[in-house]
This record gives structure tokens, C-alpha cells and sequence, in this order.
């Protein structure tokens, strides 16, 4: 159960970082960013993508019952 709470926020996280890297390149590309290419739209739509998936694979282990186990 603890390891199930900890990939949920874990992902969760993931989500966030990615949405907010998405928003800092829509209105700020280039920011806080070692590589001195301005990411493109394919880049900025990239990580929204990814945050996406990161969402729903929390909402995913968030309601998947890792414990139920029929014993005959």
C-alpha cells in the first residue's frame, strides 16, 4: 500500500514538472535551459504529451487493486 502511494505521487510529480516545463517553453523558450536551441512547437506539445501520460499512469495505479488475489 505505501509503495502504491508513493508511485502515485511520484507520477503525479512527474506530471507537474512536465506541464511546467511545457509552460516555461511556451511562454519563455529558452529559460533555465543549458542548450542554446529555442525548442519548437513539437518540443512544447511534447511535454504536455508527456505529462498527460504521466497523469493518467497516476490515475492508472491509483485505482488498480494490486492485491486481489482469488484463492480457491
Amino acid at each position: 500500500m505505501k509503495l502504491k502511494k508513493i508511485a502515485v505521487w511520484g507520477f503525479l510529480l512527474a506530471g507537474v514538472l512536465g506541464v511546467t516545463a511545457g509552460l516555461r517553453d511556451w511562454f519563455a523558450p529558452g529559460f533555465f535551459s543549458m542548450s542554446p536551441r529555442i525548442p519548437g512547437t513539437g518540443d512544447i506539445i511534447g511535454h504536455f504529451v508527456a505529462a498527460v501520460s504521466f497523469f493518467a499512469l497516476a490515475v492508472l495505479s491509483a485505482t488498480l487493486d494490486v492485491n486481489h488475489v482469488t484463492k480457491k
